[in-house]
């Protein structure tokens, strides 16, 4: 805790430097999302959920950037669990200042952040570093952010990051050195390297690296630490072709792999902790054909738009050159085949048709318009629950709105 109350302090007297020194001009987002969900069956339930958030961010002329946003998140309004704090959060997901250098070849990123900073697998890091637009799955919608992407493994901590993004070439390099804890007792180190490239025919995003959980074993003023465990983690996501393509998207993950067993118990399943999308679209000017295979963790889903099972196939039909007065609308459906409570591992053991399983089938119509300077997002999805062994239906309907200023 000591380490973190430091590291604020520091970044509080840099950002009020910066601000002193420095040209400012603010920018932001701000949206939510909530909606209607309902199962029936032997125990019929509906439910309210409600996400919100807020970004920010203080552009300090050519001396750096500073960032803060913050999610929302309640289980169910009708309980009122939003107002007494039960099965509902406020997180802050990041506060970032990034110091910036330019060379004659090379231009110079060094960041401070408290929270989860530029995750591998979602599109902040190469839209900060390339401007380019999001390129991962739009199944892969979060409910809070209303952004795409699949967090490939948990970087949350207090860190410092270095990226060099290269003037003569479409890449970058860099690293991120964090700490986050896992327990009052345990907190852990962590090395990261990463690397991205964009071409006009390939976009590639790379970052991997070990983590040493150092533990404190004294008694009473008595300290002793203990590093005897290494862990590896490592993501990467990777786009054949381009918007304007046919073309192939993967996405790949794990956390906590272990090197060497020490003390500490295993928290590692071999596959079973891999996260795995790979996705096949097929281009044309009026209309975009996607198919998509995922294995996620349930920390994932959790959080996202449309899916709700962590294995299964989906079926994307859309249009996103509709024309509204002078924008382009969004309008399809997702078909979403999916096994309940299986992964890749249970599939490729057998153990997931051992008995006969829980397969789920969804019909998700949705759209989405350009209203007021922002982006609204409406979908109802009916699904056919367990439809082999005990057919029941829910049901959702949701809608999001996310705006820039």
């Amino acid at each position: 805790m000591k380490n973190f109350k430091i590291t604020g302090f520091i970044l509080s007297i840099l950002l009020l430097g910066g601000i002193s020194f420095a040209d400012v001009n603010f920018s932001g987002m701000a949206g939510g999302s909530t909606g209607i969900s309902g199962i029936t069956g032997d125990n019929p339930d509906f439910t309210i959920p409600f996400n919100a958030f807020a970004a920010a961010q203080l552009n300090l002329g050519s001396w750096g950037i500073f960032r803060a946003n913050f999610g929302l998140a309640s289980k169910n309004l009708i309980g009122g669990n939003l107002f007494t704090g039960q099965d509902a959060t406020l997180k802050m997901n990041e506060v970032s200042l990034v110091l910036t250098k330019s060379g004659n070849a090379i231009k110079n990123y060094f960041g401070f952040y408290f929270g989860t900073y530029e995750v591998v697998g979602q599109d902040e890091f190469l839209q900060r570093q390339f401007g380019i637009e999001p390129f991962t799955s739009m199944v892969t919608r979060n409910a809070t952010t209303l952004s795409t992407g699949i967090p490939l493994y948990d970087n949350y901590g207090t860190g410092f990051s270095y990226v060099m993004n290269f003037a003569d070439a479409p890449g970058v390099l860099g690293f991120n050195f964090y700490v986050n804890e896992t327990s009052t007792k345990i907190f852990k180190i962590n090395l990261d390297i990463r690397t991205a490239w964009t071409t006009k025919f390939l976009t590639i995003d790379l970052c991997g690296g070990l983590g040493a959980p150092i533990q404190n074993q004294g008694t009473g003023t008595e300290i002793l630490l203990l590093i005897d465990t290494l862990y590896a983690h490592g993501g990467a996501s990777l786009l054949l072709g381009n918007r304007y393509t046919h073309s192939l998207f993967i996405q790949a993950g794990i956390q906590d792999l272990e090197l060497i067993k020490g003390s500490l118990p295993s928290s590692f399943d071999g596959i079973d902790d891999l996260s795995l999308l790979v996705e096949g679209r097929l281009y044309s000017k009026e209309f975009k054909t996607r198919i998509t295979a995922y294995s996620l963790h349930k920390e994932t889903i959790k959080d996202m738009f449309y899916l709700q099972d962590t294995l299964g196939v989906v079926l994307s039909l859309y249009s996103d050159t509709i024309p509204v007065k002078n924008n382009n609308m969004t309008m399809g459906t997702y078909i979403i085949g999916s096994l309940a409570d299986q992964s890749l591992a249970d599939v490729i053991s057998g153990t997931a048709f051992a008995t006969i399983p829980k397969i789920n089938v969804y019909l998700t119509p949705f759209v989405s318009i350009p209203v007021a300077d922002g982006e609204m997002e409406l979908m109802g999805q009916l699904g056919g629950l367990d439809i082999i062994n005990n057919l029941h239906f829910n049901f959702q309907a949701k809608i999001g709105y996310k705006k820039t200023f």
